[in-house]
């Protein structure tokens, strides 16, 4: 540091001025000399200070003093001189204009090589114009200065992977982490690689989100669960969890456990046909199939028991016997959904031809168990792949009048109406439910998006925020309804 008069001429950090573009002495007026190290030196006041010193100051006025700090001048009048070129880039980067952000930074490399904020911006266009080995060689001319920073690194891996060179982004994603562990981006890009797992491990809070290897998330949530008691709902939870991700093997530890903790009864059984499920998934078909054949034999009557031992058997290429299984299903409930699929439907059920050949006889069936709301509302989804929307909506309406509270049934049935864009109905059928705000929040959000296709924003809003504020749901379902708020708000109203 050395002083002139009113001014001080401090030294910065070389890595820092090449990381700012800035010259790496820069004059300070001495009045904000003490200041300085709380406010910290802004581009802009850099410029300002560095005109005014090079235009007012005794030193800047003096040819003797230029002369012997030449090299010093020329930095600071190729500081003041980049401005106008930077403006330039910057503007061509608001307007994703990268080939005139490319001319303006190369321009501004030729006047002041050290600035490599020049050159890491210049890489950023590169990649934007996707001339990948281009910008791989402009961040690697600066690696040197910018080696620890989190955003540096993340791009360098991001033009890795635009280059389909996984273990190299990867390296670079695992700086970025070693820099800065909640690095967002580097997280992500890891879970695109593979390598890591987004893990809730409590559902339903947002702050349990932890990154688990890949290879590695059983092993992990094991040691979670066995780090406290846990009862029978806790693993059901997370049994539904992990069967949503399709995280089979977590699922099937989960449903060992619930199997372990509930007992009998319904929970017990939810339990058993989910360890079935899972062990068939993962292909471990004669564990699943002489599970399905034990449970059976202690849970006859359970339709979700025989629909287990139909989907094993069909799996251990045991066709023949699959039928039986499935008549003894829709013997202990004509409303399994899944026994009816196996039992009417086509393999593919978006086959418009087949399914209008199947409805006949699923009609008739219907017809024979006229109580049977699981039933009506097979025929009502048969009928609408075949396009016969009027009796498809008149049958989920028969088959809500015969199971009331059965929520995902009306759920199913509102957002029928709801493509249909019947939403009086819906906010109708709605209304009947006094106790809608203790119902299946899918009943709640097709209640919300029906009073928002009306134009009833206060309705809606109020809806979405009673499910983002349900502190029983799954956190990705609250996101939803908080995205849904957030859209609603930043979406001009109407004007009649």
């Amino acid at each position: 540091m050395s002083e002139q008069s009113d001014w001080v001429l401090i030294g910065l950090d070389e890595t820092t001025a090449r990381r700012q573009g800035i010259p790496a002495r820069m004059p300070v007026p001495r009045g904000e000399f003490e200041g300085l190290a709380d406010k910290g030196l802004g581009i802009d006041a850099a410029r300002k200070w560095i005109k005014d010193f090079l235009t007012n100051s005794e030193p800047g006025k003096s040819g003797v003093w230029r002369k012997q700090n030449s090299t010093l001048v020329s930095q600071f009048e190729a500081f003041l001189d980049k401005a106008p070129v930077w403006e330039r880039a910057q503007k061509a980067f608001g307007e994703r204009d990268y080939e005139k952000a490319i001319s303006a930074l190369k321009r501004i490399i030729t006047m002041d090589p050290d600035d490599h904020a020049a050159r890491l911006n210049l890489a950023s266009a590169q990649a934007n114009m996707g001339d990948h080995p281009a910008a791989l060689k402009s961040f690697q001319a600066i690696r040197k200065t910018f080696q620890g920073d989190a955003d540096y690194h993340v791009a360098v891996g991001q033009v890795h992977l635009a280059m389909q060179k996984k273990d190299a982004a990867l390296d670079e994603m695992v700086l970025a982490l070693e820099a800065k562990p909640d690095c967002q981006p580097a997280l992500d890009a890891m879970v695109q690689l593979g390598v890591l797992t987004p893990i809730y491990e409590n559902p339903r809070d947002a702050a349990s989100l932890v990154y688990v290897r890949s290879d590695a998330v059983l092993e992990y949530l094991a040691g979670q669960w066995d780090a406290a008691p846990r009862d029978g709902a806790f693993y059901l939870e997370q049994l539904a969890y992990h069967e949503r991700e399709l995280r089979h093997d977590v699922a099937l530890a989960a449903a060992e456990r619930a199997v372990a903790a509930s007992g009998e009864g319904a929970s017990g059984e939810r339990a058993h046909l989910a360890r079935i499920a899972a062990l068939r998934s993962l292909g471990r078909t004669d564990e699943a199939l002489a599970a399905a054949e034990a449970f059976v034999a202690t849970a006859p009557s359970s339709s979700g028991a025989w629909v287990e031992l139909a989907k094993c058997l069909s799996q251990a290429g045991r066709g023949a016997e699959v039928p039986a299984a499935v008549e003894r299903a829709l013997e202990s409930d004509p409303g399994d959904l899944a026994a009816l699929s196996l039992r009417f439907w086509p393999s593919d059920p978006a086959d418009i031809q087949k399914v209008n050949e199947a409805i006949p006889a699923l009609a008739a069936f219907v017809a024979a168990h006229p109580e049977s709301a699981g039933a009506r509302r097979s025929l009502a989804r048969a009928e609408l792949v075949a396009g016969r929307i009027d009796d498809a909506l008149a049958g989920f309406a028969a088959a809500v009048a015969l199971a009331p509270g059965d929520d995902d049934l009306r759920a199913e049935y509102w957002t029928e109406l709801g493509k249909q864009q019947r939403y009086p109905d819906i906010i109708a059928d709605a209304a009947r439910l006094s106790d809608l705000a203790k119902r299946d929040w899918k009943l709640r959000w097709n209640e919300a998006e029906a009073y928002a296709a009306l134009g009833k924003n206060i309705e809606a809003r109020a809806a979405f925020s009673a499910i983002n504020f349900d502190e029983s749901l799954h956190v990705d379902v609250r996101r939803r309804a908080k995205r849904a708020v957030k859209t609603m708000d930043e979406t001009p109203p109407v004007v009649p």
